[in-house]
């Protein structure tokens, strides 16, 4: 068939009107093939064929046929075929009519009072434009459905706070089944409370007109109450006429997850790395305590006892515990899962932290260190272990790169340099590292930052390092920068930088007047009051059990102990305690279950709890909300003990 040829079906049952309609097309010069059917069932006999040879570009149509009269027979033709325009002729001029036979489907309507041979022709090449351009706006249409339908990705429509649609994925992103149950809804339904205010900010934006495109994370509840993690892409839309936003969201949580586990597994690697400056951080105070015990013990021996040089070494002793704490305090905040939001934060903290941790190592491998940081406040927001972390990492690095570097010289001459920078004009904070460890290679400058992706030989690395290093900066809102310079690496943070000039006043937690409590020691009601009160201390520990014991009984207190959670409860079952203090791990029942069983007796009975496992840190779990439970960590300061039993005392108004 000649595609220039228009073919037509005339479905016209008086042979005049036909031949007429033929001869005006003819006339008009228009080329065309014509088929010409005198009933509807011919028609549709004709249309219904599978032959590609039937198919037509557009039916001309009586509407008085034998057998079929008025609009039905319109969608009747439309049954037998969806795609081919309808131009109805009838020879009646009732404006009704066309109206309805429009409605019904037809692209137009002409009576049989044809003047000339033009207007069937630009009624006939109307009608196929007409509905060339409705099918390609539908299949387009359906086109884009299906992509939305399909996308792995949640899809919606928020009209103000209300949602107008979501998709496929979305539902199931949600934990829906059926979208009559999301449609219509507010999004402030789904969302969590903390999520609430900057999807309201972004919702009253457009409101107000914004064209642009914003991208946020916020936290959602699904049905079965899981919590998912979306990060979100938005853009004005309209929908039904009225402004509204699109939001494309992907599911991030188990993203997230296997972020979290990098980075703590790269910490982790850190930590093992750093096993020997740790130990020997851990030796030197060790060392002086030891000393000073046998000094302590010699003079018993001797029988020349000083009690002002046994008060001496008792404190060198006290403080070189608070100096071992620190470190396990230390490591403990560095090691743990970081669970933590975004907080404002003084960055120098971090990298003086972090320097702390290397330095030993530098030192024993005979590498200097060079730290010089601006004496201009600012603060940053992310989180200061995972800042530190970073630097720890860039420090090892560079530690490890002057070792292999200068393996034929000992390491002579190493030097690590690290500089902190306020741009107050830019409002930036900068933190670089540099070393003279030879520099990176310039085929892995570009693939430095990969997972998994090390310069180190085989066995010394894990490759994450620089990888998570970088998630974390990025995810801060920065970036971080590697390049040669000199004779060795730059490694240099960028991060936005606010408060700048400022200086902070570092939050300290609050504690009793040192007056106040001293009054409080020396009463004697009050110090009379403490026979009355009965603690119960629970620590498989003998030693540590026994020492504290003593040192409450030498207090004033009543005291109850045990080295176990079943004996504790026996005992307690004898002489109820008004304040138990208990480890958490211990063997056959912990230190959890026995707050449960207590509390079970007496739900307002308060707990201090004692740990020394960096997983214990926080407040145990399912112990009830009723009464206080503190946490202490180990080594115990026995006056701060004190301090919080005199706290609960007062509080609670014990034995009185």
């Amino acid at each position: 068939m000649n595609e220039n040829r228009f073919r037509i079906l005339l479905v016209e049952d008086n042979p005049g009107d036909a031949f007429l309609v033929q001869t005006l097309l003819e006339e008009a010069g228009e080329t065309f093939d014509i088929e010409h059917r005198t009933s509807l069932a011919g028609a549709m006999e004709l249309l219904s064929a599978p032959s590609q040879e039937k198919w037509f570009d557009v039916v001309l149509l009586d509407l008085t046929l034998p057998d079929s009269s008025g609009v039905q027979t319109i969608s009747r033709i439309r049954d037998a075929d969806r795609r081919v325009p309808i131009v109805v002729l009838t020879g009646h001029k009732d404006e009704e009519l066309a109206f309805d036979a429009l409605q019904h489907g037809a692209e137009d309507y002409l009576t049989k009072e044809f003047p000339d041979g033009r207007m069937i022709r630009r009624s006939i090449r109307y009608a196929i434009e007409r509905s060339r351009s409705e099918q390609a706006l539908k299949e387009s249409e359906e086109r884009y459905r299906k992509l939305v339908e399909l996308a792995p990705e949640l899809i919606a429509v928020l009209s103000g706070e209300t949602i107008s649609y979501v998709n496929r994925q979305g539902l199931s992103i949600l934990g829906f089944d059926d979208p009559d149950r999301v449609i219509g809804i507010s999004i402030f339904d789904l969302l969590l409370p903390d999520s609430h205010e900057i999807a309201q900010e972004h919702i009253d934006r457009y409101a107000r007109g914004y064209n642009g495109r914003a991208d946020f994370v916020v936290l959602c509840r699904r049905t079965d109450g899981v919590s998912v993690e979306l990060e979100v892409s938005a853009m004005a839309f309209t929908h039904e006429g009225a402004p509204a936003m699109l939001i494309v969201a992907e599911d991030v949580t188990e993203k997230r997850k296997i972020e979290r586990q990098l980075v703590q597994t790269s910490k982790l690697a850190t930590l093992g790395e750093m096993a020997a400056s740790v130990a020997h951080e851990m030796n030197q105070p060790l060392n002086v305590i030891r000393m000073a015990a046998d000094t302590c013990a010699l003079q018993y021996e001797m029988d020349q006892v000083s009690p002002a040089f046994q008060c001496e070494k008792l404190e060198l002793i006290s403080g070189q515990t608070e100096r071992m704490a620190e470190i396990i305090r230390h490591l403990r905040v560095y090691s743990r899962p970081d669970e933590d939001d975004f907080e404002l934060f003084e960055p120098m903290q971090a990298v003086e932290r972090a320097v702390n941790m290397v330095e030993h190592d530098c030192h024993l491998a005979g590498i200097a260190m060079d730290v010089v940081v601006s004496d201009i406040p600012c603060q940053v927001s992310g989180r200061l272990v995972q800042l530190e972390q970073v630097l720890v990492n860039m420090l090892t690095n560079s530690r490890d790169a002057i070792v292999e570097s200068h393996e034929d010289f000992g390491n002579a001459g190493g030097l690590i340099r690290v500089t902190a920078t306020v741009d107050t004009e830019n409002e930036l904070l900068r933190i670089a590292v540099n070393d003279n460890g030879g520099g990176i290679p310039q085929d892995a400058i570009d693939l430095i930052f990969h997972p998994f992706f090390t310069t180190k030989d085989v066995g010394k690395g894990t490759g994450l390092g620089l990888s998570v290093s970088y998630g974390i900066i990025e995810g801060m809102g920065g970036e971080i920068e590697a390049r040669n310079e000199g004779d060795g690496a730059c490694f240099e943070i960028i991060l936005p930088a606010v408060n700048i000039g400022q200086t902070i006043e570092p939050v300290t937690p609050d504690d009793i007047d040192a007056a106040s409590r001293q009054r409080y020691h020396s009463d004697p009601d009050k110090v009379a009051r403490r026979r009355n009160i009965r603690i119960m201390v629970v620590d498989d520990e003998i030693d540590a059990m026994e020492i504290i014991s003593a040192y409450l009984e030498g207090q004033g207190y009543a005291v109850s102990a045990a080295n176990d959670g079943a004996d504790a409860l026996a005992i307690a079952g004898v002489i109820a305690p008004d304040i138990l203090i208990t480890d958490i791990r211990m063997p056959q029942m912990d230190g959890n279950q026995l707050i449960r069983q207590m509390r079970d007796r007496n739900p307002m009975l308060p707990v201090i709890v004692m740990t020394g496992h960096p997983g214990d840190a926080e407040m145990p779990h399912d112990t009830g909300d009723d009464a206080p439970v503190m946490v202490m960590a180990k080594p115990l300061d026995l006056k701060e003990l004190h301090a919080i039993i005199d706290e609960l005392v007062q509080a609670l108004d014990l034995g009185g």
